[in-house]
């Protein structure tokens, strides 16, 4: 991040989760000292910031991406392992879920004192209106994030431990007034000052519009979502950077440093009718060839290499793709009967050629059935998960636009997706009084 030293809030921004705990430090930094002063404003935006990058976003890719197919294990450890089985014996003590959780969790709790604190701030108007607004923006996409794995999430952290659970509707509700708020109270200066806050390539007018269209859709207001989508500049670029020391690229972490024991599926993980034309040129940009196969226990996935944006250890990672825009026209479309309006969106993106981050599929037009609902939101499912690997929409997308399948409640190592939706974590269970019971599958 530019301007600001990420240790001036990572030593002090008090976590805030919905089973939060109360233990006294005398010598702890109160919530009062951080959120009452330009400074700490600041360093609590830039800290969310980082670690939302290098923390949380590790989790949101890998955890789904294991019941989704994406990724392959090459080991027995209990986290994976469990993941890849799914159904039932997937426990609420699976640290992968934890992770999900709780990191989406702090990082949504100081975006919410953020947006509680700054009102009484002496800061400049625009710095003020550029900070309330990326704090919306945040609480918005974290919240976005847990209701893609979460049935039942809550819209508001508690101190006390027991945050109220929102439906998906609701939730889904909130994060779209949030970013209409942020769109609305966000001029020319105040995305220009936060533009030059958080990254070398961050245009945040786009990633707004990018966001509201993206949860538009996920709540089926579909002309919404084309209309946001309509504002995106599909040639800027918003990326989360990395140094490659402190600030590490999480993807590769995982995925590709020191021998891991979860690697990327063949072909994306799509099999069958799903599978990518093998002239598609998106498997060059995201996998390299590797002969090698994950466990039979859990499926004995084909495994390949990973590039694309995550190839070494300082790669930015883009806060969106320009294909999703175009994609979630071509959905909405589809779900709102303009079929014709849908294909041709989806032959952009497969005739692209000049991706501003160079995710080009190279493809002729689609020889489909352009008359069929199914068939045409499957080819829009496989572009999307060709288009957005590794990108943490998967779970999302399948049960979505594959809303029919329904999971087994025994071990399935082979099937599209192996849950719906995760248990929640043990330690909520224990903590929050208010926690739903966990869903079925």
């Amino acid at each position: 991040m530019k301007n600001i030293k990420l240790f001036i809030i990572l030593s002090f921004v008090l976590v805030l989760s919905s089973c939060e705990k109360d233990f006294t430090n005398k010598n702890q930094i109160t919530n009062d000292q951080v959120y009452s002063t330009e400074a700490g404003i600041v360093g609590a935006v830039v800290g969310m910031t980082n670690h939302f990058a290098t923390s949380s976003y590790g989790a949101i890719v890998e955890v789904p991406g294991i019941t989704t197919r994406e990724i392959g294990i090459t080991s027995t450890f209990a986290t994976p392992f469990e993941l890849a089985q799914g159904g039932t014996v997937l426990p609420n003590e699976n640290t992968g879920v934890a992770k999900i959780w709780s990191r989406l969790l702090r990082d949504k709790g100081v975006a919410e004192e953020i947006i509680a604190n700054i009102d009484n701030v002496n800061i400049e108007p625009a710095k003020k209106a550029g900070l309330k607004a990326y704090a919306k923006f945040f609480k918005a996409m974290t919240l976005g994030y847990l209701v893609q794995s979460f049935e039942k999430v809550p819209i508001d952290n508690s101190f006390d431990g027991n945050a109220v659970f929102s439906d998906r509707s609701d939730v889904l509700k909130e994060c779209v007034n949030l970013l209409n708020s942020a769109i609305n109270e966000t001029d020319a200066d105040a995305a220009s000052y936060i533009n030059s806050l958080v990254s070398t390539d961050f245009s945040f007018a786009d990633v707004l519009n990018a966001y509201a269209a993206r949860y538009n859709l996920m709540a089926g207001n579909y002309q919404a979502a084309i209309d946001a989508a309509d504002k995106v500049d599909l040639t800027a670029k918003s990326v989360w950077i990395y140094d490659g020391v402190n600030q590490k690229n999480p993807v590769y972490q995982f995925a590709v440093f020191d021998n891991p024991d979860t690697w990327p599926t063949d072909n994306f993980g799509l099999t069958g009718d799903l599978a990518p034309d093998p002239s598609d040129g998106r498997i060059a940009f995201y996998l390299s060839p590797l002969d090698s196969v994950g466990t039979d226990e859990t499926g004995a996935w084909p495994i390949e290499g990973l590039l694309g944006f995550f190839s070494s250890e300082s790669m930015s990672i883009p806060v969106y793709l320009p294909g999703e825009m175009t994609l979630i026209k071509a959905e909405s479309y589809a779900r709102l009967g303009k079929l014709a309006d849908a294909v041709d969106a989806i032959n952009t993106v497969r005739e692209k050629t000049d991706d501003v981050f160079g995710i080009n599929a190279s493809l002729d037009k689609w020889s489909g059935d352009s008359g069929d609902l199914k068939a045409i939101l499957d080819e829009i499912y496989m572009n999307r998960c060709a288009e957005l690997f590794f990108s943490g929409m998967r779970l999302e997308d399948s049960r979505r636009i594959h809303n029919e399948f329904v999971p087994s409640k025994e071990v399935d190592v082979k099937s599209e997706r192996n849950r719906n939706f995760y248990p929640y974590p043990y330690e909520e269970r224990i903590n929050n009084k208010n926690i739903p019971a966990d869903p079925a599958i």
